[in-house]
């Protein structure tokens, strides 16, 4: 998905679908100028719709969409503006601000978004306990305090759940058309265009569409269930700890073609792989590394697979 005009218009606006606006959000965090990505006499205008979408808080129900842009940073980015791209004043707002000291309760309802780009992954310590995994390209909302009967959360991305037992409490995360409950367990929650996952790596879980209470299923450990919606919720036995070692920084690939293995290698390290010869994409490996540089895996998979590898920056040529 390229971010263009007509794009940031529709992000702007509130009218981008769950994956285009997590792109945009990626995009301005880049901290990249945006005459590299946009026509020139497109940056004002541009710039001016986004800023203005950014600086506000809008809540629908469960269907959140908060930007992290408070009221006490506002003042000061409306002076620097016209000398900071979009993409540079997010980037410094959320890198050099203290989100525990920012954050307007009553704009925000006590939450705050969590981010992370290609190449990166986050753990978050929540209040009662629990922690989560954030994988690369996520955007996660969490509360600074659980209040309430329920400890709520909603995602975007992929992310992997500890959480501490709470009787009294449910867990609950919320995605574009999912809804995840559990009491206390560990899992995993993909969202993808169309659809979710998630996989069970210990205890008990319930989850269901969003929107249809009786679209239900209760998981156990090693279940995968894939919702789409308004469709049977499909469950299935799987390896859990081999599909969640993303969480420990652990590269396994079991059985997995060139072309799979370069679809997690790309925003695991943010690099670009162009493959010259087609025919090498649909060659099989069987790989398992604990928190490999991207040089240890393009050396063993070279010499497995025949092939030869160069690395210049982020772009990585095999041929």
């Amino acid at each position: 998905m390229k971010i263009t005009p007509d794009l940031l218009k529709k992000y702007a606006a509130g009218d981008c679908t769950e994956a285009e606006r997590l792109k945009v959000e990626q995009w301005l965090l880049k901290n990249e100028d945006l005459s590299t990505s946009l026509p020139k006499q497109k940056l004002d205008t541009e710039k001016t719709q986004v800023w203005q979408n950014l600086s506000a808080n809008i809540s629908e129900g469960n269907k959140t969409k908060v930007i992290p842009l408070y009221k006490k940073v506002t003042r000061y980015a409306v002076a620097v503006i016209l000398f900071l791209s979009v993409g540079a004043c997010v980037y410094l707002y959320l890198n050099y601000f203290d989100l525990d000291r920012a954050v307007d309760p009553v704009a925000s309802q006590d939450y705050q978004n969590i981010v992370t780009q290609r190449g990166q992954k986050r753990t978050i310590n929540l209040p009662d306990g629990s922690s989560i995994r954030l994988n690369y390209e996520s955007l996660l909302k969490v509360p600074r305090k659980f209040t309430g009967s329920e400890r709520t959360v909603f995602l975007t991305g992929h992310a992997h759940f500890d959480i501490i037992k709470d009787p009294g409490r449910p867990f609950i995360i919320h995605t574009e058309n999912s809804k995840t409950r559990v009491l206390g367990t560990s899992f995993d929650v993909k969202t993808h265009p169309g659809h979710t996952e998630i996989i069970v790596t210990s205890g008990k879980v319930e989850f269901s569409e969003k929107s249809k209470d009786l679209n239900k299923v209760i998981l156990t450990v090693d279940d995968r269930a894939v919702l789409v919606p308004n469709h049977k919720i499909d469950v299935s036995k799987v390896n859990a700890q081999h599909l969640t070692a993303w969480k420990d920084n652990r590269l396994l690939f079991e059985k997995r073609s060139l072309a799979e293995i370069i679809e997690v290698l790309e925003p695991w390290y943010d690099v670009e792989i162009n493959v010259k010869d087609p025919v090498l994409l649909g060659d099989i490996y069987k790989l398992s590394y604990d928190n490999p540089s991207l040089e240890t895996v393009m050396e063993r998979m070279s010499f497995m697979g025949k092939f030869n590898y160069t690395i210049e920056g982020k772009q990585v040529t095999i041929y």
